[in-house]
């Protein structure tokens, strides 16, 4: 289904989907009585655990649609959008909702968020002067948050992100997505690696682009299906790469090596992580648990990437083979741990 037209989402989805979340605030205290009498017969609290995740979801994205609004007046009813004050403003909002998302569910679902790995990438994503590509795991919904969380709150990094046309739906991501300096793509159609390479080109000392070279949320389904795609292409080696991964999808080096050839310069910064709910569902079967994420950082220097294209793909499949042999030693570790 095709997105609808600015206006239309300006002038009547934004204003629909802000109704919707007052009126839920609104009904806030019935709900959580009902999350309360419900507990007993679920266990861990679950309802009220999730409810309060949601409600706190809802006031701040609320507030956050506001803001941008308010924001957009106070530019000159975006005029001066593009300038830095304007630009940091906007960057600040988004720090200010996704931490307060994520440290809600940190808290409310007791989570603990250990980083392993250099001190050489930490360093890297933390000093100014130098744009870092970020190519992290994508395991579900709930990992993007996390990766923009760290970005912008640890490392003090402005993240670029591609994404789906389909996000427009959401007067937020819309908003933000537009006025700061990320891409929203159709799946569709149009030249996504030309667009990731131009990305790439404008990255300032402070920015970081974040590419999710699986393309997707991890599904068994979708391994397979990238296993069978890469065999019917003729990548018989990277098919057999493919299948001795079961923790992640085969790359697609598309959209990494044309933010790589944008940005020759950047440091590159993998992201790995484990232990993240993929999604609600697994978030509702987690809750009366304590949860361990690990999150795992290797640094890559120019230098370390080959020349030549082949060699490129290799390289990146080569780190997703590193990557999958670490969650499976986590996942291990664990296991023994529980």
């Amino acid at each position: 289904m095709p997105v609808p037209r600015k206006f239309v989402r300006r002038m009547l989805l934004a204003p629909l989907i802000c109704l919707l979340e007052v009126a839920l605030l609104v009904v806030s205290p019935v709900l959580l009585v009902l999350a309360v009498l419900a507990s007993p017969l679920a266990g861990g609290w679950r309802p009220v655990r999730l409810l309060a995740i949601i409600l706190v979801g809802t006031g701040q994205h609320l507030a956050a649609t506001l803001a941008c609004f308010a924001l957009w007046m106070a530019s000159g009813f975006g005029w001066k959008n593009e300038s830095n004050t304007m630009q940091r403003a906007h960057y600040a909002l988004m720090r200010w909702f996704v931490s307060g998302i994520y440290r809600m569910i940190v808290r409310v679902a007791r989570v603990e968020v250990r980083l392993h790995g250099s001190s050489e990438a930490e360093e890297a994503l933390s000093r100014a002067g130098r744009p870092v590509v970020v190519l992290s795991r994508h395991a579900g919904e709930g990992d993007t948050l996390l990766v923009i969380h760290q970005l912008l709150s640890r490392y003090g990094r402005g993240p670029r992100i591609v994404m789906n046309e389909a996000l427009r739906l959401d007067p937020l991501i819309d908003v933000l997505g537009e006025r700061l300096p990320n891409r929203f793509l159709d799946p569709r159609g149009g030249d996504t690696e030309k667009e990731i390479a131009a990305m790439a080109g404008e990255l300032g000392e402070t920015a970081a682009l974040v590419i999710f070279p699986e393309g997707a949320n991890f599904t068994e389904e979708r391994r397979q299906r990238g296993i069978e795609h890469l065999a019917q292409a003729g990548h018989l080696d990277e098919a057999a790469w493919a299948r001795d991964m079961r923790h992640v999808s085969a790359p697609r080096p598309g959209g990494s090596l044309a933010a790589i050839e944008g940005a020759p310069d950047a440091d590159i910064v993998v992201m790995g992580h484990t232990g993240f709910p993929a999604g609600l569902r697994e978030l509702w079967r987690l809750l009366p648990e304590r949860q361990i994420v690990d999150v795992r950082l290797w640094l890559l220097t120019p230098d370390n990437v080959p020349f030549d294209r082949d060699e490129r793909i290799d390289w990146l499949f080569e780190r997703w083979r590193i990557l999958d042999s670490w969650i499976d030693d986590r996942q291990n570790a664990s296991t023994g741990r529980g």
